[in-house]
């Protein structure tokens, strides 16, 4: 179609060539018109390369696998139960609450931060049935979240985790300028800090953080992210908002009951 259109135009100025050139002397005509067909002759040539180059990239394009066929990640399995051991990790609400919600967190991640409140939140409104364990998965590329953790094991061998915790997250954001932040609210806390000093200097501390990690990560859990949550070992769906959370909770209460 663009060779026929190209030859309409060309053969329309060569007519104009030889109209507007009457009174010219025949052999300008002539070189004229040989100009033109010359000119043709390259342009034809071009449009012959353009329309190989567009037809192999046609051709590329129709050998190269469809969206459709991309890897999709894996699905959470809703009546899949992960069976994590709570170990020594920190907890809060009654050990023989009849939920369990267990939570991998990391200090520096924004979305752990606002995870907090809802928490919080959840063991209002079920003080007497539910029960939160945290468990720490710094994440590599968050340089400082490591000792973060760190900070926070060593405050709740004071029996101050969760006041640690919860002004780390406070000011996450400016532990990339200062790693040390925590130690100085810990002296605001009134902790014993030669003690704290010390436990943080104790390998066992990174030896939980290390398997609290791989907890996760050997579980089978299908993707691996923060802040990673299981109800009575299932992940939950719909989102992470009190709605979604609570009708989770509400449906293991109700399956208790049956029981």
């Amino acid at each position: 179609m663009g060779k026929i259109k190209l030859n309409k135009i060309l053969i329309c100025i060569s007519g104009l060539v030889l109209f507007s050139c009457n009174n010219v002397d025949n052999s300008k005509i002539e070189q004229s018109i040989s100009d033109v067909k010359d000119s043709q002759e390259v342009l034809l040539k071009k449009i012959n390369s353009l329309e190989k180059a567009v037809n192999n990239l046609a051709i590329a394009n129709k050998n190269q696998p469809s969206n459709n066929n991309k890897k999709q990640p894996p699905k959470a399995d809703p009546n899949k139960v992960y069976n994590i051991p709570i170990g020594d990790s920190y907890s809060k609400g009654p050990s023989d609450a009849a939920v369990t919600i267990i939570e991998w967190s990391d200090f520096q991640w924004p979305h752990c931060a606002r995870a907090v409140s809802l928490m919080d939140d959840l063991l209002k409104k079920y003080p007497n049935d539910l029960r939160i364990v945290v468990k720490q998965f710094p994440l590599s590329f968050h340089k400082q979240a490591k000792k973060a953790s760190l900070y926070a094991l060593a405050a709740e061998r004071q029996g101050k985790y969760k006041e640690m915790s919860d002004k780390i997250f406070e000011n996450y954001r400016s532990l990339k300028s200062n790693e040390d932040l925590p130690r100085q609210y810990a002296e605001e806390l009134g902790l014993d800090m030669v003690k704290f000093d010390n436990d943080m200097k104790d390998p066992a501390l990174e030896a939980r953080i290390d398997k609290e990690m791989n907890q996760m990560k050997q579980s089978g859990i299908p993707r691996m992210s923060v802040p990673k949550f299981l109800i009575n070992g299932k992940e939950p769906q719909g989102g992470r908002s009190l709605e979604a959370f609570s009708a989770a909770i509400d449906a293991e209460l109700k399956a208790k009951k049956k029981k």
